[in-house]
């Protein structure tokens, strides 16, 4: 016994000290190869511990978009290793709710397939296992979350995080104001503008929605909301008001009894929204600049028509426009229009089918648990008319919180009837073995 002990202890040495001169070697050739080396088995070494550390570290990590290597940035590596632990979480414990919603991932993710073989290039395959990891990695993620009874930690970490993000980006606008006499759009290191304003919009929408089995109290609700929203002021992101508001009014819509008098605030206060993101479109398109938000919209509009029309059928390829096969060369700000560049007509009815897919489980489940998840999904499509889709931490989110709806209820449904922990693999968890 003794010998294993001491075995054990060398090997774990022999391997600190092996990784150490790795990562000091790597720290002086590529610091952030060293830094990622370093977090991978720093993960490897926690989710040992606690399992569940990884898959909940992944929906803060939504909010980094710092690149690794230039090529994936910090969420999506996290999401990868989280994606790997969470398989071995729920193995043997799908519930019946999470597989068609795997399946309207899947249906996406195959009939974009043959963009691949049309169009064979290295950012095209690149791109599709992306988003692999993006949709189906984060369903599976978000369920391992809700069914290990993470989602609190999970959850309260990402609206924590993005409520800070929201008062710096506030104090930020505040001194500008106060330096410059103008109020300006706020732009954070590393974080755009826009991808502020649809982040803290979904982390406002979760603190707003407050289901019970997050255990929030209402006044600590209320205050990260008020914070996410100022956050979206500040960054001046009209897209983040306009799925804020959608993602608001879903939630009076299904919780109308329990919204009460706030219903009725939140009704009113979309209209002045609404008025003004009108309003600043329709300044913009009148005015001379050519290059302001509004106008170049409609140029890219009109440019991603002209891609679509060399494949009409199956696209030119993911992030075509990383090659030089065109002379614009842009992600259209447009889910749709980047779905039909990139995947043609058959994949924009793949992406379409995804989503409906995702809204009817969620429309489906009990609404303490699907509603949040209803929410968000549509507050990211929503913005997504207006902006960029397919956005590392922004496009992942969404399925994330789908799964850990998802994922609650079907551990709620376990406890309530012990016999369907004993489910066999293969079998549905929310279905008792007879």
């Amino acid at each position: 016994m003794g010998w294993n002990r001491t075995a054990v202890l060398l090997a774990g040495v022999l391997t600190v000290a092996v990784v150490g001169g790795i990562v000091g070697v790597l720290s002086a050739q590529a610091a952030l190869l060293a830094l990622a080396l370093a977090v991978t088995v720093l993960a490897v070494g926690v989710s040992c511990v606690e399992p569940r550390a990884i898959p909940v570290l992944a929906i803060p990590a939504c909010l980094v978009m710092t690149r690794v290597i230039g090529i994936v940035s910090v969420s999506d590596v996290v999401l990868a290793a989280a994606t790997a632990v969470s398989l071995f979480l729920v193995r043997g414990r799908m519930s019946a709710a999470l597989r068609p919603l795997l399946w309207s991932g899947t249906v996406y993710l195959a009939v974009t397939v043959p963009t691949l073989i049309l169009n064979p290039y290295a950012q095209n395959l690149i791109e599709w296992v992306h988003e692999v990891v993006l949709v189906l990695g984060g369903m599976v993620v978000g369920y391992a979350v809700g069914l290990t009874g993470a989602a609190r930690a999970a959850l309260s970490s990402y609206v924590i995080l993005s409520a800070a993000i929201g008062v710096v980006a506030a104090v930020v606008a505040v001194l500008s104001l106060l330096r410059t006499g103008a109020f300006q759009p706020v732009y954070l290191p590393s974080l755009h503008k826009n991808f502020i304003g649809g982040s803290l919009a979904t982390a406002a929408v979760i603190a707003a929605a407050r289901p019970p089995w997050i255990g929030w109290r209402r006044r600590t609700s209320y205050l990260l909301v008020v914070l996410c929203i100022l956050g979206v002021v500040a960054a001046q992101s009209r897209q983040g008001l306009v799925a804020l508001v959608v993602g608001f009014l879903i939630l009076t819509l299904r919780f109308r009894r329990r919204a009460g008098s706030w219903s009725r605030l939140v009704w009113l206060l979309a209209i002045p929204v609404m008025f003004y993101v009108v309003g600043e479109v329709n300044t913009q398109l009148a005015s001379d600049n050519l290059h302001n938000s509004a106008h170049q919209r409609l140029t890219w509009f009109s440019q991603s028509v002209d891609v679509w029309l060399h494949s009409p059928v199956f696209g030119v390829g993911m992030r075509w426009w990383y090659t030089d096969r065109f002379p614009s060369l842009f992600q259209p700000p447009n889910a749709e229009f980047e779905v039909l560049t990139t995947t043609g007509v058959v994949g924009l009815v793949g992406f379409l089918v995804m989503f409906a897919g995702g809204l009817w489980v969620l429309a489906h489940l009990d609404p303490v648990y699907g509603t949040v998840g209803l929410a968000v999904v549509l507050t990211r499509f929503v913005q997504a008319q207006f902006d960029l889709y397919w956005v590392a931490g922004q496009a992942s989110l969404l399925w994330i919180v789908a799964g850990i709806c998802i994922g609650m209820q079907a551990r709620d449904r376990a406890r309530a009837d012990p016999a369907m922990w004993t489910a066999p693999p293969g079998r549905s968890l929310t279905r008792p073995r007879t």
